[in-house]
């Protein structure tokens, strides 16, 4: 069965299930819409479309995906966003680290506020954009799990969207803990482990037009505790913010006008993303 099936019947079933013991009309919505896509799936211009997704490793996809990687609306980041800004907003100014840069999304909102920012990623493609978008900040290349600074030497650490691509939480916390002074603030966002259950993670789309996967690991909320205590952090604050109908036609890109009140029923409400707020003790 080719794979845009899969994904439309498998939608159709997220939304048969969340409503089944409580909308009958729409149960039977989702019923006769999955009967048709089945019945018409080899005639039909989309869904009988088996779409190459091949998985990557975390620094050849972000190497791929780097050049369109700021191009797109991205609905993670639309509803990460509000909740790392609040944060943010009320941090003093000091030494800061985005880790896992990126293209330096975070490093130009702190350098806006003050901050003395030092971006550190695994990507050289992606620090190469970073650089360009934000002259103001320094950035190094450098792993999650070894970062390419002294320990207790900044103030306030970031790292978004980025530790659902370790297998373990612990090398990057005990990492983050290290380099952030004691009372230090560290602040964590990623697609919450719920979609990576589903089958979300890093899809992205390439200057050429093919498409790649970088695999996630669904860590539960009880996984990122664990590692925040052990690695001498104190939870202050975890925040699920959830997908809103906006954001729908955007996690699921065109496919969503297939069958559009199917992934408005599956969607809308869930929680889309992951974001915490610790103290280093």
């Amino acid at each position: 069965m080719a794979r845009l099936i899969r994904y439309i019947v498998g939608v159709e079933g997220l939304a048969l299930l969340r409503g089944w013991l409580r909308d009958e009309g729409s149960t039977d919505e989702r019923l006769s819409e999955i009967e048709g896509f089945l019945r018409d799936r080899a005639t039909h211009p989309v869904l009988g479309v088996d779409l190459p997704v091949p998985v990557v490793a975390v620094r050849d996809g972000y190497a791929s995906w780097a050049e369109t990687y700021d191009a797109l609306p991205n609905p993670l980041m639309r509803v990460e966003e509000p909740v790392v800004r609040e944060v943010l907003d009320r941090s003093a100014p000091g030494r800061a680290l985005d880790a896992a840069c990126g293209t330096g999304r975070w490093a130009m909102e702190l350098v806006a506020r003050g901050h003395s920012v030092i971006g550190v990623d695994e990507t050289p493609e992606m620090l190469e954009l970073a650089r360009r978008k934000v002259p103001g900040a320094e950035f190094r290349v450098g792993r999650l799990e070894s970062l390419p600074l002294d320990t207790g030497s900044v103030d306030f650490a970031i790292c978004a969207l980025s530790l659902a691509h370790c297998p373990d939480l612990h090398a990057p916390l005990r990492e983050l803990a290290r380099v952030l002074r004691p009372g230090g603030r560290l602040v964590v966002s990623d697609l919450h482990p719920f979609n990576v259950i589903l089958g979300g993670g890093a899809l992205f789309q390439k200057g050429d037009g093919g498409y790649g996967l970088v695999r996630g690991h669904a860590h539960g909320h009880g996984d990122y505790v664990g590692a925040f205590v052990t690695a001498g952090f104190a939870v202050a604050r975890c925040v699920e913010p959830p997908w809103r109908d906006e954001d729908v036609p955007l996690v699921s890109g065109q496919m969503s006008m297939i069958a559009p009140e199917a992934f408005r029923y599956a969607y809308a409400g869930l929680p889309g993303a992951l974001v915490w707020e610790a103290l280093r003790r």
